[in-house]
């Protein structure tokens, strides 16, 4: 004989349990793909963020006795960037990069020329010497920033 009283108890239950895990899978679900959109808007950020390193590769000019050399940076991508937020290494040495020509904004296409210096004092280059230039860029975009790194192995030249 068949507990028709004790089935229909069962079978609610069944359906309140799979009612609760169905709930639960789809919170997870929405959970998962805000954060997948998350990244994807924070990845076209850093897509839309470029600079370039305008200077000749062959002839970047260091004056030693001031340990500077003056850089000329483009705003290659799309994204304004910040000019307060520019870092440059020098073969892994941090240098301080502050913006020569009086820029207040950098647009994209923009130029800007940076005097890079060793304020550490450790950087001492005579003649010609080959190093890693490393230059790191933020845009100032409202919502996401956006990062580029470039390296560029350049000749410093004492002038």
């Amino acid at each position: 004989m068949a507990n028709g009283p004790g089935e229909i108890i069962l079978l609610c239950a069944g359906l309140i349990v799979a009612g609760l895990v169905s709930g639960v899978l789809l919170e997870t679900w929405d959970d998962m793909d805000a954060a997948l959109e998350e990244r994807g808007k924070e990845s076209a950020a850093d897509v839309r963020t470029r600079a370039s390193l305008l200077n000749d590769p062959l002839n970047v000019a260091w004056d030693n006795a001031e340990k500077t050399a003056t850089l000329y940076l483009q705003n290659s991508g799309e994204n304004r960037l910040d000019l307060d937020t520019v870092a440059v290494f020098i073969n892994s040495t941090s240098v301080t990069a502050s913006v020569a020509d009086g820029s207040t904004t950098w647009i994209p296409g923009d130029v800007v020329q940076f005097t890079v210096d060793d304020t550490t004092n450790t950087l001492d280059y005579t003649g010609t010497n080959d190093v890693i230039i490393t230059i790191t860029v933020v845009s100032s975009a409202s919502g996401y920033a956006g990062a580029h790194t470039v390296s560029e192995e350049v000749r410093l030249v004492t002038s």
